[in-house]
């Protein structure tokens, strides 16, 4: 079994639970409005922003083929924002330690994988926004064209970082607890 996939096993629960959440559903179902969605970027600003932080933090990732500054997504919530006219500002979360490189690529793989959905959680806002476009969606887009082998390249570090003793139970504890992070902070009033 590939680490990816162990680790899609070992958090599928979250992950499900994540889409049940009522900004996001709401969000999947194109029952969104503005004030709801602004309120949603700057809850999603404020974790991106906090894990970004965690992630420069931990120890190093370039020896896997992982360029974080090319990763952070906090820029594009600021941009959806400032096209809302919305202060582009949040508190930021609580988020997890992530004092190895194992739970740093664990992190990495619940932020990246967050891509993967948005792509299409992006076409739910045509109510909101012109179609086709991305002003106002920035974030859920990620990273444009180069989104294959962005998430290729971190497939690739997760495997590379999975066949290390002890990487996996590392990388499981880091997303394991990216997940539960994100899942409080949604949990918790807004702010």
């Amino acid at each position: 079994m590939s680490t990816r996939h162990a680790l899609r096993e070992a958090t599928a629960a979250a992950h499900e639970r994540l889409h049940g959440l009522a900004p996001f559903r709401a969000l999947a179902e194109g029952r969104i409005d503005a004030p709801a969605y602004i309120r949603l970027l700057r809850r999603l600003l404020g974790f991106h922003a906090a894990i970004e932080a965690a992630l420069e933090a931990a120890p190093p990732l370039g020896a896997y083929g992982i360029d974080l500054a090319q990763r952070r997504r906090s820029g594009l919530l600021r941009q959806d924002l400032a096209h809302f006219g919305a202060a582009a500002e949040a508190p930021a979360a609580p988020v997890p330690d992530l004092g190895t490189a194992a739970r740093a690529l664990g992190a990495l793989y619940v932020t990246e994988g967050s891509t993967l959905g948005g792509r299409q959680l992006a076409r739910s806002l045509d109510h909101l926004l012109p179609a086709g476009g991305s002003a106002g969606r920035a974030f859920l887009l990620g990273h444009g064209a180069a989104h294959g082998a962005m998430w290729a390249a971190c497939c690739a570090a997760i495997e590379a970082g999975g066949a290390e003793p002890g990487g996996l139970g590392g990388m499981v504890a880091g997303a394991k607890g990216t997940f539960a992070a994100f899942e409080a902070w949604f949990g918790t009033p807004e702010c």
